[in-house]
């Protein structure tokens, strides 16, 4: 159960009812906070609703990341912070990073997971939730380094399960 505009914080845990206390947000909270207007923001929305991914351009420091976090909170109706996970891209960042890969460890090498992995493990978890995973400074990754064979998954058009359940003899 959800508790919606409580005067407590955001994500406190109110053991007595045994609810997170989340506060609504909706496309009104978003216009006075962004500025974009109501057209953009529905178009925005469509277009994440559609594509499930949009890439915000800019100049440095004018709120692309803030625009992201809060047309999440937007899509999603209220502010769950945990439903949402920002992270920065970097020249050194890999596949291992971001998915799942082998580290040194010790001795040898363990197989660890990464943060994309273990918050898409989280959203398959609790599927009557919406997840945001915000990539901040995408630009500044190696795309190829850091998706590998899943930047095809990137469009949602050739995310359907058909195109994964193929027999071995129609890949030859």
């Amino acid at each position: 159960l959800i508790r919606i505009n409580n005067p407590e914080p955001i994500n406190e845990f109110d053991e007595e009812e045994e609810q997170l206390v989340l506060d609504v947000y909706t496309d009104k909270d978003f216009l006075q906070e962004v500025y974009i207007d109501e057209d953009q923001l529905q178009t925005l929305k469509s277009l994440l609703l559609r594509k499930k991914n949009l890439i915000l351009q800019g100049a440095p420091g004018v709120g692309k990341t803030f625009a992201a976090l809060r047309l999440a909170y937007a899509m999603m109706g209220v502010k769950d912070k945990s439903c949402v996970k920002v992270i920065q891209f970097h020249q050194n960042y890999s596949y291992e990073d971001f998915v799942m890969g082998y580290k040194p460890k010790d001795s040898g090498f363990s197989l660890e997971t990464g943060i994309c992995y273990d918050f898409c493990q989280r959203a398959k978890e609790h599927s009557e939730k919406k997840y945001f995973l915000i990539i901040d400074e995408i630009n500044r990754g190696n795309m190829s380094k850091i998706f590998g064979e899943l930047l095809q998954l990137i469009e949602a058009k050739l995310r359907s399960e058909e195109r994964f359940s193929r027999n071995a003899e129609t890949d030859i």
